[in-house]
């Protein structure tokens, strides 16, 4: 899921949002930057702050909803 050995997301990732929209527009295939970590509250996941390059807008957003935007290894792709 991410660059740590914990399988979480770490400041600096380039995501991409793969959940869904109620409220606005679909994020679907946007790309974003995690700028911060909160603490999972009452979450199955951890809740991070992203930057979306394309409105630069900060929304917290469920892990379950990222993924990372690029591969690690090249055995990856």
């Amino acid at each position: 899921m991410s660059l740590n050995d914990e399988e979480q997301f770490v400041v600096g990732d380039l995501v991409v949002f793969t959940g869904y929209e109620l409220d606005r527009p679909p994020l679907s295939h946007k790309i974003g930057i995690v700028v911060g970590v909160n603490s999972p509250v009452a979450y199955a996941s951890d809740i991070y702050e992203i930057l979306w390059l394309h409105s630069g807008d900060r929304v917290t957003v469920s892990a379950k909803h990222l993924d990372l935007a690029y591969t690690k290894n090249k055995t990856d792709l």
